[in-house]
């Protein structure tokens, strides 16, 4: 398995996927600095928009260079086909938990050039949730782009993360998707709504009970999806 990831990052070592990773968060940075908000606005932007697109982007380049070939340099290589797939999830959520440390590091950053809003401690808390409960989405982005193209793959992402974020605080059954839970989970812990404004105080969205629970409930989807994908890529033949 070490071997496959260490491929996995060694095939994108003259693309665009590794770059985007850092450009990403940068860019966040950039749009909050000129647009202002301050770091309650660059976490904003940050899980609501550019932190899911980003995740889909580059999962879809990883499968998108192996698809143009048909996959031919994968199926046919005598490795398990269902480690290849692993592999590549697990050298995802590498990108993705390092993109998040730069994030998290660079709202540090904003704290010092503008007035500091969130302490450390929610900063760092913040980014283990946003990475624990991104995961699934890995997955479920490595399928759609086999299955699809990179296009429908962002499309899905963007519009699940935007449908979750509008359906927070409604009765909408969409609010318990999984794609609404970071949202959900950003007032507790960071006291700031989807829309970038302070939660009121004494809200109940304040309530951080639910937390530990949403958490786990997203990592549990992540395996059972991983297993799921996992089998089916398996299955499949060279075209």
């Amino acid at each position: 398995m070490i071997d496959i990831i260490k491929a996995e990052f060694q095939k994108s070592k003259r693309t665009s996927t590794n770059k985007f990773i850092i450009v990403t968060p940068l860019l966040t940075f950039l749009l909050c600095l000129l647009w202002g908000g301050g770091q309650n606005g660059a976490y904003n932007w940050w899980y609501v928009m550019f932190l899911p697109g980003m995740l889909a982007i580059i999962s879809a380049q990883v499968v998108t260079r192996e698809k143009s070939l048909s996959y031919k340099g994968l199926l046919l290589y005598p490795q398990d086909k269902g480690s290849i797939w692993l592999g590549k999830i697990i050298y995802i959520s590498i990108l993705l938990i390092f993109t998040s440390l730069i994030f998290m590091i660079g709202i540090i950053g904003v704290g010092l050039i503008d007035k500091s809003t969130i302490p450390l401690k929610a900063n760092i808390l913040a980014t283990i949730i946003l990475i624990l409960t991104l995961l699934f989405q890995i997955p479920i982005s490595l399928f759609l782009t086999v299955r699809l193209n990179m296009f429908v793959t962002v499309l899905f992402n963007i519009t699940m993360t935007m449908i979750g974020v509008v359906s927070f605080g409604t009765s909408s059954i969409l609010k318990f998707s999984p794609y609404g839970t970071i949202s959900a989970l950003m007032c507790p812990v960071l006291h700031i709504l989807p829309n970038g404004l302070p939660v009121p105080d004494n809200s109940p969205l304040l309530n951080g009970d639910m937390i530990v629970k949403d958490t786990i409930i997203s990592v549990i989807i992540f395996i059972m999806l991983t297993i799921l994908t996992t089998i089916w890529f398996r299955k499949k033949e060279v075209n």
